[in-house]
């Protein structure tokens, strides 16, 4: 597909997530939105881009940590901005802006932002490199730049279960887009190829137990899962989810199902 179908196909598999995204069983983007915002060392009055930001997860804690600043989130989903919104309201943060807006197709100014950061997303974009450098274009000279992604073993072996059954009902399996960027070297090649520097990555498990298969669900139903879940028919979903759930349900410890979540979180900066 080409890059603007491929870009409709992101913002209609996140508009249908977005209803579930911030349940409990996702809390890991919670917990990495919070990482994230602490690696950057904000002083406190920057002026702070916020790419793919979902439902807001990372602008507000960039936010809450930006007593004189500001921040600029954007996203493709409508979906996602629109529960963003809500959660800023709630929060009483009234520093921070959302906008539906592509980055690559965006008419910010370089050197428009003091930093910029992007939480689980540069691994969607079609073209990583490219789209990496158009935003660290738009940070002036010595900002940082910081991103978060996953670990190669995401989520296994729920996730690796979760494949092989689907995978015997004929869906289409795209490659798995955090495999794009899921060690640090394929994240140290990202940022050199921006002409970055002073890169630090970190690593966090942010894993925890699910209550039971229906936490289990809602992470599929309500992430980039779902895309794949869509390609089935309502009896063939029907019938995945019942083998899916005896075949978790074997995985069932004292304290519930791990999920395994570990993490990288980047922070480079732009040359002076």
């Amino acid at each position: 597909m080409d890059t603007q179908e491929y870009k409709y196909k992101i913002k209609e598999t996140f508009n249908n997530a977005a209803e579930g995204y911030d349940k409990p069983a996702l809390r890991f983007f919670l917990a990495a939105a919070e990482h994230l915002a602490n690696s950057m060392k904000f002083a406190g009055n920057e002026h702070v881009l916020d790419v793919a930001t979902g439902t807001g997860l990372v602008a507000l804690a960039c936010a809450q940590r930006l007593g004189a600043g500001h921040v600029t989130a954007i996203d493709l989903s409508d979906g996602m901005l629109a529960k963003a919104k809500v959660k800023a309201q709630q929060q009483q943060l009234t520093n921070l802006d959302f906008l539906c807006l592509d980055m690559e197709a965006s008419n910010f100014n370089a050197d428009s932002f003091d930093a910029a950061c992007c939480g689980f997303g540069i691994f969607f974009l079609p073209d990583m490199e490219a789209g990496f450098k158009a935003i660290a274009k738009h940070v002036k000279p010595g900002g940082a730049i910081g991103i978060s992604s996953f670990t190669g073993a995401v989520m296994d072996p729920l996730a690796q279960k979760f494949i092989e059954r689907i995978l015997t009902y004929g869906v289409a399996m795209p490659s798995l887009s955090w495999k794009r960027l899921d060690s640090v070297e394929k994240i140290h090649i990202l940022y050199q190829a921006a002409e970055l520097e002073r890169l630090h990555t970190y690593t966090y498990q942010v894993g925890y137990h699910l209550a039971g298969f229906e936490e289990w669900w809602d992470v599929l139903w309500y992430s980039g899962f779902r895309g794949l879940l869509s390609q089935l028919s309502s009896s063939d979903l029907a019938r995945f989810r019942q083998s899916h759930q005896e075949e978790i349900e074997l995985l069932v410890e004292e304290q519930g199902i791990w999920m395994n979540v570990e993490i990288l979180i980047s922070v480079g900066y732009k040359p002076v």
